[in-house]
């Protein structure tokens, strides 16, 4: 975050992806961006954006694409804020399997709905834990195929996931994934190693991951370390800490929260109520 005497600076940033917040008085020098497409929308105020020579006055909601290698800059006055995605070029390339993508300069959006999951977002970027790097990735590619879906007419949001164990499968290669998720779930495991082991794409199998499961990989990988944690909970009588390094967390607090929000009490109060 950075705040200056008229202006409020928010910016998080994944290697596909750049997120930005900037409310106050503020204006920028026309650039370019080689790799990189951009979309702006103004979540209150208007701000004045000038691509390639034409100019736009872009009210709440009304947001503009710029693409790769278009000169662009923006003015907001005091009154007035914007939110700024950032979106590697290859990475649209992955999603869409296209070389080249054209979407219409200006969309709508509603601004109340898109400043609640900026804020979702980037509070998820901001507080994931660095180590575990298949929730960095699957929080990334939660938004990239969100602002993909929003940019072809798709504002949906999707809904809550229910957990489904499926005792077959009909697809060998998310077997395999499975078996390999059940033997690996206490380590690190990367979305891109399991879309190899899928033969998929990153972005087309957490979508039929999801699918196929109800719930995300990284929410996968969670839902057993927790079924882990309780039966050791239960028992053992290894520590609260111990547990928590055994099943892959990088921190006991880590542990903790995840405990909370999946069982509804903390580790030593579910431990307690088991004895």
């Amino acid at each position: 975050m950075k705040i200056g005497e008229n202006y409020m600076i928010i910016k998080v940033s994944t290697p596909h992806l750049e997120l930005w917040q900037i409310e106050g008085e503020f204006s920028n020098h026309p650039h370019i961006h080689e790799n990189e497409l951009q979309i702006t929308i103004p979540i209150f105020g208007h701000c004045q954006f000038t691509l390639v020579n034409r100019h736009y006055r872009l009210v709440g909601g009304g947001g503009l694409v710029q693409h790769p290698k278009e000169q662009h800059f923006f003015e907001i006055g005091s009154q007035s804020g914007v939110l700024i995605f950032k979106v590697s070029q290859n990475s649209l390339k992955e999603l869409t399997g296209q070389e080249k993508f054209e979407f219409a300069v200006l969309q709508k959006f509603d601004p109340k709905f898109m400043r609640e999951k900026f804020r979702n977002w980037t509070n998820a970027l901001l507080t994931c834990d660095t180590a575990d790097r298949l929730a960095q990735e699957e929080l990334e590619s939660q938004v990239l195929l969100y602002l993909l879906g929003a940019l072809a007419g798709n504002h949906k949001n999707d809904p809550n996931p229910t957990v489904r164990i499926p005792t077959h499968y009909s697809d060998p290669q998310m077997g395999k994934v499975l078996e390999y998720i059940h033997e690996n779930y206490r380590n690190d495991i990367r979305v891109d190693t399991l879309a190899f082991m899928a033969l998929q794409s990153r972005y087309h199998f957490i979508r039929s991951f999801k699918a196929m499961m109800g719930v995300t990989p990284y929410q996968y990988v969670l839902l057993l370390r927790m079924e882990e944690a309780k039966r050791l909970l239960k028992r053992s009588i290894h520590s609260v800490t111990e547990i928590s390094f055994s099943l892959g967390f990088s921190s006991v607090s880590q542990f903790q929260r995840t405990f909370v929000k999946t069982v509804g009490m903390t580790p030593t109060q579910f431990r307690n109520s088991s004895n």
